[in-house]
């Protein structure tokens, strides 16, 4: 009789411990499992990737946040001789790190890849690849640390009165960009996306500018993880004027790249793959505005992290589903790249 029980108590736990297990793939996990990148481990772990070929990647320091001594960092990949330059930004809010997660991934995949796989050995004949995986390490040091889970701007003092709030205080550094900033409506400061009392004020900011100024960027990639779900799995275009044929032009050759890229991703949680948002987009300071405007670099936002089947945003899921998604993400970057280059090898 006691074996029948036990057999019966064990087939229960094992079944809780599955429904458990199923949950949690599609649900947020916070603090952040270890094995998810820390803002204080980030620069040892730029400097062993470079270290994995330190003829083709080098370390950049570009820029320092805004409230304290944090230090932005970009990877500088390929021959500086290159035809092209590609940016990728893994992330400019302080929780949405998955882009973090995939800029590094990626860059440890050129470190690695570059020679024997004939995509990338293509992509970077062709390319000089610059990745920054965070703008915001203030806002990602509140998040990795565990300290909080939704931590969207930097850490500039805000509020007048020369207190710092890290729940309230700070910019939305992705509405700073010196385009279309007066565009935006004015919000309070301890609104998510306060945008500063003027275009480019945060340093963070500067940082893209100047890199920017000194790059001829080609392409660039910004991504983003939507914590309200309703961005989630879709790729933006800029804002354009409808009445500049060749503006029009060039978001059409946009539009079919986009959508290249997002045919090869499939949804986190549901059927059916990433698209690409139709219409024309915000007129706000944000980075694809600024670099497509500024600099004729076509553009793009990808918004990673999925919706699971009760509506949930998940922005920080398991380190499984994290993984899956960088490598989809991943393959998808390879794939359209390596097409592009091809196109450019023939110029």
């Amino acid at each position: 009789m006691w074996q029948s029980r036990l057999f019966s108590a064990f087939l229960l736990a094992l079944v809780l411990l599955m429904l458990v297990a199923c949950a949690s793939t599609g649900s947020n996990v916070f603090p952040l499992e270890r094995g998810y990148q820390r803002e204080e481990l980030l620069y040892g772990n730029l400097k062993a990737i470079a270290a994995i070929n330190p003829g083709l990647v080098k370390v950049r320091l570009i820029g320092f946040g805004s409230g304290s001594e944090t230090l932005i960092y970009a990877l500088e990949i390929g021959d500086p001789k290159a035809k092209g330059r590609v940016l990728i930004i893994g992330q400019h809010h302080g929780e949405e790190v998955l882009g973090i997660e995939l800029s590094v991934a990626l860059a440890h995949t050129l470190a690695q890849e570059w020679k024997r796989n004939k995509q990338w050995s293509k992509i970077l004949e062709e390319y000089q690849i610059w990745i920054v995986p965070t703008i915001n390490p203030e806002g990602w040091r509140a998040v990795s640390s565990g300290e909080l889970a939704r931590k969207r701007k930097n850490n500039r003092v805000t509020n007048k009165n020369n207190t710092f709030d890290i729940r309230t205080d700070g910019v939305d550094l992705n509405r700073n960009y010196p385009v279309f900033w007066a565009d935006q409506v004015p919000v309070p400061h301890t609104h998510p996306n306060y945008k500063g009392e003027r275009p480019a004020t945060e340093p963070e900011v500067q940082a893209i500018i100047s890199l920017a100024e000194k790059q001829d960027f080609e392409l660039a990639f910004f991504y983003h993880s939507s914590a309200s779900g309703n961005f989630s799995e879709t790729i933006y275009l800029p804002a354009w004027v409808q009445s500049d044929a060749v503006q029009e032009a060039r978001i059409n050759r946009l539009m079919e790249f986009a959508k290249s890229y997002a045919k090869l991703v499939k949804r986190d949680y549901q059927d059916g793959y990433y698209h690409v948002a139709e219409g024309n987009s915000s007129r706000v300071g944000n980075a694809r505005n600024y670099f497509f405007h500024t600099h004729d670099t076509d553009a793009l936002l990808i918004e990673i992290g999925g919706i699971n089947k009760e509506g949930i945003s998940v922005i920080h899921p398991p380190l499984k589903m994290m993984r899956k998604l960088v490598d989809k993400n991943i393959n998808a970057l390879r794939s359209v790249l390596y097409e592009r280059a091809l196109e450019k090898g023939k110029e």
